[in-house]
């Protein structure tokens, strides 16, 4: 995250609003707050400082920046194994101070006059979805697909005018990035070509939603933005390792931030 801010937050309070999310309200005291104030906002935090080698750090989504307070939250959604994000916030409460870098703007939806936007998200895509309802303009309708084994995390999201939610809710034993329903959501989505559309979760379902509605539909690319949080099978660590080896190459081929497109990635 070259360019970006490298600063510190302190944590106030961590919160379990719901079964499947941990909820870190933080104090942020930014060089400038005028970029923290937009929505759908990447940060690195480093969860981890192992002896001898470099901070393990991960990629988490600002759910909410309160400027007044000097405060923002970032939701976890837990899992069972034993990663590095996890051990930190088991040893995480009031006053525990953590590195983070940012914060970088992720994919906003393409809102363009006279067209709908649909959404496409599982679990670890909803602090996005939420800033981004959050922040939705006004007038303009939509679809928001939301994939969850948590109703209260869905049910937590705003309400907008024109803007319809539609839950899949995953029963006990379905495995996340497996079921196949948000990809088929976006295949029944009526008349495509009047919509933009905005994904984010699992990789290869994010991928083939992008490829439904970019060489099926025939949407134009830029129309059509999607991002994929994670892998079944790969470690965070090797997603980070991959990223950054394309990005290497963007560099050398005179690219930058701007032409990075995460799902070229090959995972």
């Amino acid at each position: 995250m070259r360019g970006m801010e490298h600063t510190e937050m302190t944590v106030g309070k961590v919160e379990r609003p719901f079964p499947s999310v941990t909820r870190v309200t933080a104090r942020i005291a930014p060089a400038d707050p005028a970029p923290w104030r937009l929505p759908n906002l990447a940060i690195r935090i480093e969860v981890e400082a192992p002896e001898g080698q470099r901070p393990i750090s991960r990629i988490y989504t600002i759910r909410s920046f309160d400027e007044a307070r000097g405060t923002v939250e970032v939701d976890f959604v837990m899992h069972e194994d034993e990663s590095p994000a996890m051990r930190w916030l088991a040893q995480a409460g009031k006053d525990t101070v953590v590195t983070l870098t940012g914060p970088r703007p992720h994919y906003l939806p393409a809102w363009e006059a006279g067209r709908k936007v649909a959404v496409f998200a599982d679990e670890t895509a909803i602090p996005a979805v939420y800033s981004i309802l959050q922040n939705w303009q006004a007038g303009v309708g939509g679809v928001v697909h939301i994939e969850t084994a948590d109703r209260a995390a869905f049910e937590e999201l705003p309400q907008v005018a024109g803007v319809t939610l539609h839950l899949w809710l995953r029963a006990p034993g379905e495995a996340p990035g497996t079921t196949g329903r948000l990809v088929a959501a976006a295949k029944a989505l009526p008349e495509p070509d009047r919509w933009t559309i905005w994904a984010a979760g699992e990789r290869q379902e994010t991928r083939a939603i992008r490829r439904h509605f970019t060489e099926a539909c025939g949407l134009p690319k830029e129309n059509v933005r999607a991002a994929g949080y994670w892998r079944r099978g790969v470690s965070s660590s090797e997603l980070d390792r991959l990223r950054l080896r394309h990005y290497e190459d963007v560099i050398s081929r005179g690219g930058g931030l701007r032409d990075f497109e995460d799902l070229d990635v090959q995972i």
